[in-house]
This record gives C-alpha cells, sequence and structure tokens, in this order.
C-alpha cells in the first residue's frame, strides 16, 4: 500500500487499528491550520488586500469542493463542444496537474485552445495575443481566486459529496462546506449510482447550503468497449455476464465499478490506485498474472487510465477501455442558458 493510499484509508475510516490512535489527532491539528490557512487566503481576496485579475474575455470555471475526483474533465469537455457547436472559440485553461486530464482534452475536444500552466492569467494572456477566442473554461477554478470569473460551476459527485465534512488532511474537503454559496451552479454527477432518496437528501443540503445555485443533475453514461491497441470497438453487451479482472487510477473507483455492475460485468479481481497513479510496468505485469491466473476472461479499465501511460498499458495488458460521455438529465436547458448568457 503506498503512502498515499494508507491515509485514504484512515480518512475514509476503513482502519480500526492503532494507527488511527496515532494519526487522528496529527490530522486534526493539521487539519485545523488548514482551515485557517484557507480562511485567511479568502479573506484578503475578500478585503482587496490580493485582487482578481480579469481577462478581455468571459471565464467559466468548473470546481469542486472536495479532494479527488468528481467528473470536473468530463463537464469541461461537455461545455468546450456546447460552445463549438456554437461556432465560438472555447480556451480550456487547467494547471496539468494531471498528464491523463491534459491528454484527455487533446483527445475528445483537439478543436479547442488548451492552456497549461500554474499561472493560468498569464497562460490566457499570451494565448490571448495570437488566438481568437471568445471564452476560457477554467478547470478546477473554484479556489483559483487568482483568476475573476464570470460564472462559477460546482461538480459534487453523490457518491462522496462531502466525505466525513472535515478540511484536508483528516477529510477531503478543500474548503467548508458552506462555501458552496458561491456557486452560481451546482452540478450532480452520477445521480444514478444511488437511490433516488439518497440523492434528494443531499440535494435539499445543498439547496440550504447555496439557496441561489441552480441544481443540475448530470451522470456517466457508458458508450462503448474499445481494444487499447487496435481502438476496435465491443457493445457494451458483449461483456454482460463476463467475469473481468478490472483497475483504475481515478479519483472515484467506486463509480466505475458501479457503471461496470450496471451492464452486468462480473469483476472478479480488481485493483484501485490513488487518482493520477503513474503505473509501473511491474504493477502492470502483476495485474496480467493476475488476469491470467484467475478465471477473467478480460481486463478492464479507465480511458482516463490508458491516456496516462498508454504506450505501456496497451503493450502489456491491452485492455479493453470503457468509453463514456457525460449527460446532463435534470436542468440542461438551465445550464445552457447560462452558457449563453455568459458571452452576452
Amino acid at each position: 500500500m503506498t503512502v498515499k493510499n494508507y491515509f485514504k484509508s484512515i480518512i475514509e475510516g476503513r482502519r480500526n487499528d492503532a494507527d488511527v490512535l496515532f494519526w487522528n489527532p496529527l490530522l486534526t491539528l493539521a487539519s485545523v491550520l488548514y482551515r485557517a490557512v484557507v480562511q485567511i487566503r479568502r479573506s484578503f481576496y475578500d478585503r482587496q488586500f490580493f485582487h482578481s485579475k480579469k481577462l478581455s474575455i468571459p471565464v467559466i470555471s468548473i470546481g469542486n469542493i472536495t479532494w479527488g475526483g468528481v467528473g470536473k474533465t468530463p463537464l469541461t469537455q461537455y461545455i468546450s463542444k456546447f460552445y463549438l457547436d456554437q461556432k465560438k472559440a472555447p480556451l480550456i485553461l487547467t494547471r496539468g496537474y494531471g498528464r491523463d486530464e491534459t491528454r484527455e482534452f487533446q483527445t475528445k475536444v483537439p478543436e479547442a485552445l488548451l492552456g497549461v500552466g500554474k499561472n493560468r492569467y498569464q497562460v490566457a494572456r499570451q494565448l490571448l495575443k495570437d488566438h481568437k477566442v471568445d471564452v476560457a473554461i477554467l478547470d478546477d477554478g473554484f479556489q483559483h481566486y487568482q483568476l475573476a470569473r464570470d460564472l462559477d460551476i460546482v461538480v459534487m459527485n453523490v457518491l462522496n459529496p462531502y466525505g466525513n465534512e472535515q478540511l484536508i488532511p483528516k477529510g477531503i474537503l478543500r474548503e467548508p462546506i458552506e462555501t458552496l454559496s458561491r456557486a452560481a451552479i451546482v452540478v450532480f454527477n452520477d445521480v444514478n449510482l444511488i437511490p433516488r432518496k439518497s440523492f434528494e437528501a443531499i440535494r435539499d443540503r445543498v439547496k440550504q447550503l447555496a439557496p441561489r445555485a441552480e441544481l443540475i443533475e448530470a451522470q456517466h453514461e457508458p458508450l462503448y468497449f474499445y481494444w487499447a491497441k487496435s481502438k476496435a470497438r465491443m457493445d457494451l453487451s458483449k461483456l454482460s455476464g463476463k467475469p473481468v479482472t478490472t483497475f483504475s487510477g481515478v479519483g472515484t473507483p467506486r463509480s466505475f465499478q458501479l457503471l461496470l455492475n450496471y451492464l452486468g460485468v462480473k469483476t472478479i479481481r480488481n485493483f484501485e490506485f490513488c487518482d493520477h497513479h503513474p503505473f509501473s510496468d511491474k504493477e502492470l505485469e502483476e495485474i496480467k498474472e493476475v488476469k491470467l491466473s484467475s478465471q477473467s476472461e478480460f481486463v478492464i479499465t479507465t480511458e482516463k487510465d490508458l491516456l496516462r501511460k498508454e504506450e505501456s498499458i496497451s503493450k502489456i495488458l491491452d485492455p479493453l477501455v470503457l468509453k463514456i460521455t457525460m449527460r446532463i438529465t435534470v436542468g440542461e436547458s438551465v445550464l445552457q442558458d447560462y452558457l449563453r448568457r455568459v458571452l452576452r
């Protein structure tokens, strides 16, 4: 188990041994200090000791309040494609923390201009000198106060919307949940993977925290499988009832497993890694050995994982890759109306 996975198991309450008693007080102290830093930093901007810099074009922020994947990247792709369909030129601004996310943008929305760098204001300024752009989409921007935005969208994965409600590193919150009040739109993702009553309880709480926000519902929709090496497609129904080995290094691996369950796939061995995990050849060989020694007929992974280390994964495993898209199930017209208004 990696160090990151070790602490993740403590944070998520999956350990009940002496380690928890040792680390909990230290994690609590660190969380208190983290909260203080977050509040001080925010107050500096609220009191205008620091100033958010404004671009010459509208800026839409796609963010979250938790540590880990919630579906920001698919929503950024959805919004980029919306503007492209409107004959508008979008600029995606990303810090480039995960090589897989950058590759996803390049692969799935190649027509969009992509700006990568920590200082996204400066990155955008440089690109605007040489390119015609109508709107900037700030990936993972809810806490990026340095850049002024015209629309704040927050994505929440309903499988784990706010964890144990503790801030990093005691929990998964990057900010107190009350900061949802800054959002103009909250997009609930994976709503089809939990009971409706459970979702409604989450939705009602968010409505209290952010009474002025529009609430949108979305889900990851499976499209087909394809072979990593040849890119040949396989219909979703072909794997129903088939025993498989799976591996993923995404923010919410449970979402991936639930999607496979929904498709009738029978997972008999599953390897979970931390988000953005850089797979080693040794790890891939281990997955291959487990697949061969089990009753698995196939190995399945996510497209995000494949793009992170495509050459090695294709050569050693050649897994089937689940192709998905984000579908807005409730409130799509409201979301699109906001996106149009940003350009007026």
